[in-house]
Formats: structure tokens, sequence, C-alpha cells
């Protein structure tokens, strides 16, 4: 009943924007009493003055809206701050009623430790424990690094020797060193018959 109340109050409070919107289009509209003046040599300046007119028109409401909106919100806060914050009770959390026996289920703690959200079991390291385990890690990531340039190398030449070329590259495969041509006979002899034919 209460959540109506607000959207009542929203939907009364849109109609009365929309009201007061109108009776502001109205007043100014009719507010003009000067015949609209004609420009025979310009109607590039009169549709230029009427959209000014148009967008001053706009902002002004725009910005009478945002006004009231403005003074809505401060209204709900007002009327928030002075409502009694005791009139809402806590929800119960989930207790189990000893209906349920939930121990009996060993496979969902077992996906749990699979998935790393079980109990952790992390025995306490000694100060050279984590030295040599942070050593391992290094080392274990210098060849990881070793192992995908080298791989890459070999890729980079396997690539170049399809492609007709012949590449040496550096000890540390960091450098190119010579590039020459594979003379392919086959190619070769089959570029010959194309241009034959």
């Amino acid at each position: 009943m209460e959540s109506q109340k607000p959207q009542k109050e929203s939907s009364m409070f849109l109609a009365l924007l929309l009201f007061i919107g109108a009776g502001a289009m109205i007043f100014v509209y009719l507010g003009t009493s000067e015949p609209p003046k004609k420009m025979a040599g310009t109607p590039v300046a009169a549709k230029s003055e009427k959209f000014e007119k148009s967008v001053n028109r706009h902002l002004m409401l725009t910005n009478e809206k945002m006004e009231m909106a403005r003074q809505r919100m401060q209204v709900e806060n007002a009327r928030l701050m002075n409502s009694d914050f005791s009139e809402t009770k806590a929800q119960a959390a989930y207790e189990n009623d000893r209906r349920l026996d939930l121990s009996t289920d060993t496979r969902a703690q077992e996906l749990a430790e699979e998935l790393g959200r079980g109990a952790r079991h992390e025995e306490a390291m000694s100060p050279h424990d984590i030295v040599q385990k942070e050593l391992f890690n290094a080392e274990q990531a210098q060849e990881y690094s070793q192992a995908y340039k080298e791989e890459y190398a070999r890729q980079f030449v396997e690539n170049a020797r399809r492609g007709g070329y012949n590449i040496i590259l550096s000890e540390d495969l960091s450098r190119v060193l010579s590039v020459t041509p594979i003379r392919n006979p086959s190619n070769q002899y089959q570029s010959t018959l194309e241009a034959i034919q």
C-alpha cells in the first residue's frame, strides 16, 4: 500500500508538471501581442530567430523541470529524515531447523575444495621456504620465457622457409643475421610453364 503512495504522488506530480508546462507555453504564445515582423529579403534570419526562440523556450522548460525535480528530491529526503527508521525490521537470517541434515553431503564439500573455496589448509612457511619458493618460481618463469622464445623463433624460421627464404638467427634469438632466398626449381619450372601458356 505504501509503495503505491509514492507512485500516486509521482504521477500527480507529473500531471501537475505537464499542466504547468502547457500553461506556460500558452502564456508565451498569447503574450506576444506584436505581429510577427516580415522580412522580405531575409528568410534565413526569420528562421534563425524562430529557432532561437524555440531553443530558449526548450531550455527554460528544461530548467524548470530540473528545478522541480530537485525540489521534489529535497521534499522526499526531508520526509525520509523525519520518518522513524525503527519501522523496518531486520530480516531474520536463515537458520537450519534441524530437520535437514546437511552434513552428509560430502560431494558439496569436495567440489568446494576443488574450486578452491573450501577451508584453506595453508602451512606456515619459514622465511627460508618463502625465499626458496620465490627462487623456484623465478626459475620456472625464466624457463618458460626461454621455451617461448625458442618456439617463436622456430615458427618464424619455418614460416620464412615456406615463403621462400632461408633465415639465420643469432644465438640468443634476438636478431636476424642473414636472409637468403631459396631457389626452388619446381616453382621456377612451374612459373616458366605458366609464362609459356
